[in-house]
């Protein structure tokens, strides 16, 4: 069975054991010691389930499960565990590990779990807290807080609408009212309000006239983007906050994970022998040249 099948099976066997679940924790026998100091909570044929082996499928288990109380659904936990170790012995008693398809896929799994394995000693190993916030530090220092405008504008489809309607915000009428009745953007409703942006966040034209506006100013002609003609006004000017490193600390993980896997495999190509053939045809395949050691990315 697969693993989602066997995930949807407990989450639906486990509402049928509910009610059994009390009367199966009375009964249950006193945890015997593995080695290790890792207790054996139960036994299938001999053969051990540990408590690591409950915590390990209990971290696993998809939401809404992993939300139930680790001590509500224990018994139906190691009921499941049970149940796979029955499979696994019957599949044993009946040489499927002899299987030559069987064996290229338990070795598969084997690489796969040491390749993790290693990738995650080595990420524990090189990415801290330290490491993160010195990380976070260059960031900021790299990328300094960007101007931010707060800026209004009214849309028109022509630029005698913009400018009739420039000319009404010009005798005294309220920006936010006359964008209200007069724009045509989506904002419109808001009173074009666009909020805090950057430069980078709006289309050139427009950009470059908000920016160069002062707080409370307004464009002295309409600006032409290729959405149509734009009077803007500047409500107030700001630095960007930089994000903190708690929001940031996410990111920059995973920035730096990336970095360490690419340097590791970087690394032992260096000293690695590569050779790449041809698609085998009837007779065996031609060898290709050894392929050439991939560069760590720059940062």
């Amino acid at each position: 069975m697969t693993h989602l099948f066997r995930a949807a099976l407990i989450a639906t066997s486990l509402a049928v054991l509910a009610p059994a679940l009390p009367l199966q924790a009375q009964t249950a026998k006193p945890a015997a010691k593995a080695e290790g100091d890792d207790p054996v909570v139960a036994r299938v044929n001999g053969q051990p389930i540990t408590r690591s082996a409950v915590l390990g499928f209990y971290s696993q288990l998809p939401a809404p499960m992993n939300q139930i109380p680790l001590e509500q659904i224990l018994p139906g936990l190691i009921n499941e565990l049970a149940a796979r170790k029955l499979i696994g012995m019957a599949a044993e008693k009946t040489k499927l590990d002899a299987d030559p398809a069987v064996k290229a896929r338990l070795q598969s799994a084997r690489e796969q779990v040491l390749q993790n394995a290693y990738l995650e000693k080595r990420v524990n190993t090189e990415i801290t807290e330290a490491t993160m916030k010195a990380r976070y530090e260059k960031m900021l220092k790299d990328q300094p807080p960007q101007e931010e405008v707060h800026a209004r504008h009214i849309l028109s489809a022509s630029e005698a609408d913009a400018q009739a309607a420039l000319d009404e915000v010009k005798k005294g009428a309220d920006f936010a009212e006359v964008s209200r009745k007069r724009s045509t953007g989506p904002t419109a409703a808001t009173g074009g309000d666009l909020g805090f942006f950057t430069k980078d966040k709006m289309v050139p034209e427009f950009a470059e006239a908000a920016f160069k506006l002062q707080a409370g100013q307004v464009s002295d002609k309409p600006v032409k983007s290729q959405f149509g003609w734009h009077v803007i006004k500047v409500e107030a000017r700001r630095k960007a906050e930089p994000p903190s490193f708690a929001d940031a600390r996410e990111q920059i993980y995973e920035i730096m994970t990336q970095e360490v896997v690419e340097k590791t495999v970087a690394d032992l190509r260096k000293d690695a022998k590569i050779e790449t053939y041809d698609w085998p045809a009837a007779g065996g395949g031609r060898q290709l040249p050894t392929l050439a050691p991939v560069e760590p990315k720059k940062k």
